[in-house]
């Protein structure tokens, strides 16, 4: 897909989030692809929106709350992460290259136990991004219960038990990066594409990170949500960008 394309997808996107622009390079990224996909289980990533898979997590690192103010925060803080790419843009030689890596994120009613079939399909959600050395699963741990709060807004279908009911029951789940992104009229996932949907693993959070280090933007504006600031900044800097290429060509 050339920038040009994307660039005009980009812009028409009034209803939804803008789109990304197109990986630099397509090296595998090792956090998703070096360790073996392991076997999901049933009961995995239930527990609330508020609720965190991880090990532990230190009294000085706060989880993202799940409200909008919050979401604001992540989403601006994935647009200046990663510029709206998928892989890191750049040599790692260079002196302004940053490491990233980024996951697409999705979302489903689990089992109510470990006997029953899954409440919902896999939603696609959003992008989750994590910055410098944080281990995805970090990430994923400290806004979950955003995610969540999220997909629900965005799905009617994960809700239709009752938030309550259905925040105890839902799962997080990811696949690696890709340029695919959801409206609100995609279905959910048939059962041959949920194969590839991986849990988070739950991990031990060093005391040290930052919210301000990882991110998190949904596909699509949640029901009454309009917000992309930073976003309308970089798709402006980015056709500006394309402006000078045509204009040396010419």
């Amino acid at each position: 897909t050339s920038p040009l394309l994307l660039l005009m997808w980009f812009a028409c996107s009034a209803s939804h989030s803008a789109a990304f622009t197109c990986p630099q390079h397509s090296k595998p990224i090792t956090a998703l692809y070096a360790a073996k996909k392991q076997k999901k289980k049933a009961s995995g990533g239930g527990g609330g929106f508020g609720g965190s898979k991880a090990k532990s997590t230190p009294p000085s690192v706060t989880p993202a709350s799940a409200d909008i103010q919050s979401l604001e925060k992540q989403w601006d803080n994935f647009a200046s992460i990663t510029d709206l790419e998928i892989f890191p843009p750049g040599d790692p030689e260079d002196e302004d290259y940053r490491h990233f890596i980024v996951a697409d994120v999705f979302v489903r009613i689990g089992p109510e136990d470990k006997d029953s079939n899954p409440g919902t399909g896999w939603f696609r959600t959003g992008k989750l991004v994590a910055a410098d050395d944080i281990d995805i699963n970090i990430a994923f741990a400290l806004q979950r219960g955003l995610m969540l709060w999220t997909a629900a807004a965005m799905w009617p279908q994960l809700a239709a038990k009752g938030q309550l009911a259905a925040a105890k029951l839902m799962q997080v789940g990811f696949m690696p990066p890709s340029m695919n992104m959801a409206d609100e009229s995609e279905p959910a996932l048939d059962e041959e594409e949920s194969e590839d949907v991986q849990i988070p693993q739950r991990v031990a959070i060093k005391d040290d990170v930052s919210l301000k280090n990882i991110g998190f933007r949904p596909d699509f504006n949640p029901k009454g949500f309009t917000y992309k600031r930073r976003e309308r900044s970089a798709m402006k800097a980015k056709k500006s960008g394309l402006d000078e290429i045509m204009d040396i060509d010419d």
